[in-house]
């Protein structure tokens, strides 16, 4: 298989485990750029089936959001509302692709924007028109038909076989000088736990360095927040560029960082050995909360921010 970032084919394998399954999954890092990905990589086809039907009940083991779920959308839905906002963006169409349950579609809504969505799985699709009574569709980023302002995409794009086809889509569904939004994980991270890394439903796994360069031919970065997640702010360019793959510098940091990933690391510069007690106080949090209906959760958030 050939690099879906610079089409070179020096791929080097990097772990052969499914860490949801325990069944086999190649993933390979590019020695040319850097990227990490599975190899192969599979189809659109494929994937389209099983993110309709089967994804939400693999990793969420339900086929509609539980309370707990719609709590933690909610706050992190705030968090990227702020995020936007740090960036002078307030309003505007948005359209968020892979929009869950629905809660940064209502939240963002209630923040001033003229939000809708796109999401492939059919049950939390419809629970997000029936809670929320927002325009979310039941659909794929290839679904999507009209011009936005701000387009958002969490926890997406590692899904996706091609980032820069992906890329490119996305741009042309964006007015002039509009804006994105994407956060996936960030690869090069020391808080993740090495036994909860690869597994199935990530094709890609991005630095900074690969994210910015997949997006490069179409977006030019406003700001990032380089952390557990990769959050970059782009705008659209007002014409198409070349390709720019990371720099020798960017890609021997990358392979460094993955050898250096492990327990030691994770449990000490990661800070690992407080995940138990943070754990043990969100179960104890999500516990406490009061029998509500979705909807009435996020008003609360919204109260208390």
């Amino acid at each position: 298989m050939s690099c879906i970032l610079c089409n070179q084919t020096d791929l080097k394998t990097i772990s052969t485990k499914d860490a949801k399954s325990s069944d086999f999954l190649n993933v390979s890092v590019c020695q040319s750029c850097g990227m990490v990905q599975q190899d192969p990589i599979p189809t659109e086809e494929e994937l389209k089936e099983y993110y309709s039907t089967e994804y939400r009940q693999d990793y969420k083991k339900t086929y509609t959001p539980k309370l707990k779920h719609v709590f933690r959308a909610g706050n992190l839905a705030l968090e990227r509302i702020k995020f936007l906002q740090n960036g002078g963006i307030s309003k505007g169409k948005l359209l968020d692709v892979g929009a869950g349950g629905g809660e940064f579609t209502y939240l963002s809504g209630e923040a001033g924007f003229t939000s809708e969505g796109m999401e492939p799985n059919i049950g939390y699709s419809t629970y997000a028109r029936e809670e929320y009574s927002v325009n979310i569709q039941t659909g794929t980023l290839s679904d999507v038909v009209g011009a936005y302002q701000v387009i958002t995409m969490f926890h997406v794009l590692e899904h996706i076989p091609d980032p820069t086809k992906t890329f490119k889509i996305l741009s042309g569904l964006l007015e002039e000088d509009g804006c994105l939004f994407i956060e996936v994980p960030n690869i090069e991270t020391n808080d993740a736990s090495p036994h909860n890394t690869y597994f199935k439903a990530h094709i890609h796994y991005f630095s900074e360095a690969t994210l910015i360069s997949s997006a490069s031919p179409y977006f030019e970065v406003i700001f990032s927040d380089n952390g557990t997640n990769l959050r970059i702010l782009f705008r659209k360019r007002k014409e198409e560029k070349d390709l720019v793959l990371p720099s020798n510098a960017q890609v021997e940091f990358t392979k460094e960082r993955l050898r250096k990933k492990g327990w030691t690391e994770y449990v000490f510069a990661g800070k690992g050995y407080m995940k138990l007690f943070s754990r043990i106080g969100i179960i104890i949090r999500e516990s406490m909360l009061p029998k509500q209906k979705g909807v009435e959760l996020l008003q609360s958030l919204i109260k208390n921010s």
